[in-house]
């Protein structure tokens, strides 16, 4: 083969390869800004979690959802059931590696709620240290939701909701309890987020 021939083959190569690549990236989109996930990560993986509840027929979509919750680095609390290890067996993850986010990220607990009951989990939090606690529910079910101090005063107000997120930063480290409660006739299930 002519040296001439050789280089006009490289160059229609390297050309497809081109092409290839950015068809690639223009068909896959990082996975945080494909699903607009919310700039906290307690709040984004409660969002995920609940739309991944929502995606079990839709193995694409699941794996999209599956690789966001993967950038934030959530994992399931200590000693509670992961329902994020059964829909990955379902899921068809995506090509492209998610967005990397943060190291440790926060930790996350699927929970139902029967009808007019209600759910306290303590926990210990730093003081100093940003605080968050978000809640989701994959239904329309809207759980009362609050996070109280140690003398059972409301660090956020008490409101009802699907999704809503508690912030603040506690002056010394101490046990706080997250309160969820169903007020509704029918049972509810929810995906709790602590950062």
């Amino acid at each position: 083969m002519k040296p001439l021939a050789i280089v006009t083959l490289a160059g229609a190569i390297a050309l497809a390869s081109c092409a290839t690549n950015a068809q690639h990236s223009g068909r896959a989109a990082p996975v945080r800004e494909a699903l607009a996930i919310p700039a906290d990560p307690a709040e984004g993986v409660a969002k995920l979690l609940a739309e991944a509840d929502s995606a079990q027929g839709d193995p694409q979509r699941l794996g999209t959802i599956l690789a966001a919750l993967d950038s934030l680095g959530a994992r399931a609390m200590p000693g509670e059931p992961d329902p994020v290890a059964q829909w990955r067996a379902k899921a068809v993850m995506p090509d492209t590696p998610p967005y990397r986010g943060r190291v440790l990220g926060p930790a996350y607990k699927a929970g139902m709620i029967n009808p007019g009951a209600t759910v306290r989990l303590p926990q210990l939090f730093d003081g100093g240290r940003s605080a968050r606690v978000a809640v989701a529910t994959p239904g329309q079910a809207a759980l009362d939701f609050t996070v109280l101090d140690g003398e059972a005063k409301p660090v956020c107000p008490p409101a009802k909701a699907r999704t809503r997120e508690c912030m603040w930063t506690p002056l010394f480290s101490g046990r706080f309890e997250i309160v969820l409660m169903n007020p509704s006739s029918n049972a509810a299930g929810y995906y709790l987020v602590i950062d």
